[in-house]
């Protein structure tokens, strides 16, 4: 019986993390991007070592979501490139600062946003009008002229 177990929880932890199924023994995460760049689009670019979701265009007021089961180890990580005009930034999107400010301990779906705005980006648990106390700033756009790539953690 131990050992039927040892077998089902190295497979658990071993599967891909992206997933639209029920995460067993972590929580399941949804993060979503919303463009509150008024009347323009953003490009964004995420990945993990894992999986490539792709660019994606966000249009003005829109949003780009993923959902994913967390590794039993807690090490998933997403990063994200985005691209406003001339203007970069790259991001850790899911990371140790996600699970930080969006972790509600104990819930079976964890949700995480992020809000791009003409002044950068906040992340927070919850979609709430802005501005609000909940969502907190995270980093400024960079000209492209100088962008300072993303290089993926191995």
């Amino acid at each position: 019986m131990h050992i039927v177990f040892l077998i089902f929880l190295i497979l658990a932890s071993s599967s891909p993390p992206i997933a639209n199924a029920y995460c067993f023994f972590t929580p399941k995460w949804k993060l979503y991007v919303l463009n509150s760049i008024p009347a323009d689009t953003i490009v964004t670019h995420v990945r993990s070592k894992d999986d490539d979701l792709g660019k994606h265009i966000i249009p003005s007021n829109g949003y780009y979501y993923w959902s994913f089961c967390d590794t039993i180890d807690r090490s998933t990580h997403f990063d994200g490139e985005f691209w406003w005009g001339r203007k970069y930034q790259c991001l850790e999107v899911f990371s140790k600062l996600a699970r930080w400010k969006c972790d509600r301990f104990g819930f079976s779906v964890e949700y995480c946003f992020w809000l791009v705005r003409p002044d950068g980006f906040y992340i927070s648990s919850i979609n709430i009008s802005f501005p609000d106390p909940v969502w907190t700033f995270v980093k400024s756009w960079v000209d492209v002229e100088n962008p300072i790539f993303c290089s993926y953690r191995s």
